[in-house]
């Protein structure tokens, strides 16, 4: 996987409303390259289809992967708080986030697909963002896609996309650098202590981006009449503007930066200078983002790009509305072990083409000291080892209980008793053996958050499959939200569905 990355050529897409952005990027140990760019008015599919195949097989070049970005008119996001979740399970912050998410769209939770980024952990909670689009809008992309015998191997949000090219500006990404665990940003969103306010022209709309400390704490978008020298989207930016150093907590906005669309840009900057300087507004500076990698202008090509940033882990904001892998702890394994053994390679190829053998012999010594540096490293490799070992315990457990019929049914009817708005972080069993299908009884330990905890016993009680519920636990007030620990005892229902007295 990792050496498909490295040497590999990759496919950036970008869906716009009204075209798409097709750029070809090239990855080797210099680092990522953009080879060439074309934009395509989107007719009807099948003709843009012929002009961006005819395109690609200009290059003769086959292509490793394909990264997409779909406009943010197409999307949903959000920055929510959630509880943190330290030391509560893997799965924990994820099931806490599905639920979340369903609470904030107007959709069914199977009718979307999503994904989200924890952006910072402030007072024992963590602050997220999370991004979704319907399901017709990612086929609508697979479909297109598939006329080209192309597979996307992975979908952003242009906006956040945009924001990976930005920080990666000026810098070389990829390669060698990506091998050995070495990160570099430029400093174009900010510094720590600084609030930043970075804004991308399109065509029809404006998205405005709040950048505190670095990072992204805010998106919105504004449809922008440029067409018809309406201005009222202009007003709308420069209010929210204002609202930002109060917000968040600073003097002033350090610096706004805009990039995007150069004819939408025509005579609006202008224009916004001259509303913030009648307002007085505390910007301190206004900047116009063009960036480079390997020398090319980066301005049109920004969400192609940053989504082949984004796809192959390099920036700030990897969000996938793809299916992810789940087996987290092996792949920070992987290129973890990976990366030591391509410094000793690099080391070895040094000492190999050395002429002198006294610098084949300091070369070797260099190897050796590197070696002893990633001792500590290659322990915790030893380590994370073991908890692969208790994962597949766990997964054990998972696959006995999806042949154990009473604890399908009980996991099916907690799922359809709990109102929508509480979640449960923790469910333990007691008082029966999870492989034994003979047992008919035991305990369930359920904790987790509600909006009223006292309304679960009746619901739970009014269940078949459930008597003797209580608290055992206090109830703790987490803001609109109260944590509970309650027992109830499990029974099997009788034939007629009436519990057994």
């Amino acid at each position: 996987m990792l050496f498909e990355n490295l040497f590999g050529t990759f496919l950036g897409v970008e869906f716009r409303e009204d075209s798409i952005v097709v750029s070809f990027l090239e990855n080797s140990l210099a680092g990522i390259a953009v080879l060439s760019s074309s934009t395509f008015a989107l007719r009807d599919h099948e003709t843009t289809a012929n002009e961006i195949r005819e395109f690609i097989g200009q290059h003769g070049r086959e292509i490793n992967k394909v990264f997409v970005s779909i406009p943010d008119k197409w999307a949903i996001t959000k920055f929510i708080d959630i509880p943190s979740m330290k030391g509560k399970g893997k799965n924990v912050v994820e099931n806490l986030m599905r639920f979340e998410v369903e609470r904030h769209i107007p959709f069914e939770i199977d009718e979307i697909a999503y994904d989200f980024l924890v952006i910072d952990e402030i007072d024992a909670r963590y602050f997220t963002v999370f991004v979704s689009a319907q399901n017709e809008k990612i086929d609508f992309v697979k479909d297109f896609l598939d006329r080209l015998n192309l597979e996307p191997h992975a979908i952003t949000l242009s906006s956040f996309a945009v924001l990976n090219t930005v920080e990666l500006s000026g810098v070389s990404s990829g390669g060698w650098q990506d091998i050995i665990g070495i990160v570099r940003k430029s400093d174009m969103l900010g510094k720590r202590g600084e609030a930043n306010v970075f804004m991308h022209f399109d065509k029809m709309y404006v998205s405005m981006a709040v950048i505190k400390d670095g990072l992204c704490v805010e998106m919105k978008s504004f449809m922008c009449s440029i067409s018809q020298e309406s201005t009222d989207f202009l007003e709308e930016v420069v209010s929210h503007l204002a609202k930002v150093p109060h917000i968040y907590g600073f003097e002033n906005v350090n610096k706004l930066i805009y990039t995007g669309d150069t004819s939408a840009m025509s005579g609006i900057i202008d224009q916004l200078e001259s509303m913030i300087r009648e307002k007085s507004l505390n910007v301190s500076k206004m900047s116009k983002f063009t960036g480079d990698l390997q020398g090319v202008e980066m301005n049109g090509l920004s969400s192609s790009v940053g989504a082949c940033f984004a796809g192959l882990g390099i920036g700030t904001y990897k969000f996938n509305l793809l299916p992810h892998k789940t087996d987290y702890e092996i792949k920070k394994i992987a290129p973890l072990a990976t990366k030591i053994f391509l410094v000793i390679v690099l080391l070895l190829t040094l000492g190999v083409f050395a002429t002198d053998a006294v610098k084949q012999k300091k070369a070797l010594q260099v190897m050796e000291n590197s070696l002893k540096k990633n001792e500590p490293v290659i322990n915790e490799i030893k380590k994370m080892s073991g908890d692969i070992n208790t994962l597949r315990k766990y997964s054990d457990f998972l696959h006995s209980i999806k042949s154990n019929e009473i604890t399908l049914e009980v996991l099916s009817e907690l799922a359809n008793v709990l109102p929508k708005e509480a979640w449960v972080t923790n469910l333990n069993f007691k008082g029966f053996e999870i492989k034994s299908k003979k047992k008919e009884g035991g305990e369930l330990i359920i904790n987790g958050y509600a909006a009223s905890s006292s309304i679960l016993i009746p619901l739970l009680e009014d269940s078949p499959l459930f008597e003797k519920v209580e608290f055992v636990g206090p109830i703790k007030k987490t803001k609109n939200k109260e944590q509970f620990k309650l027992s109830a005892k499990i029974i099997r229902p009788a034939a007629s569905g009436d519990k057994s007295k």
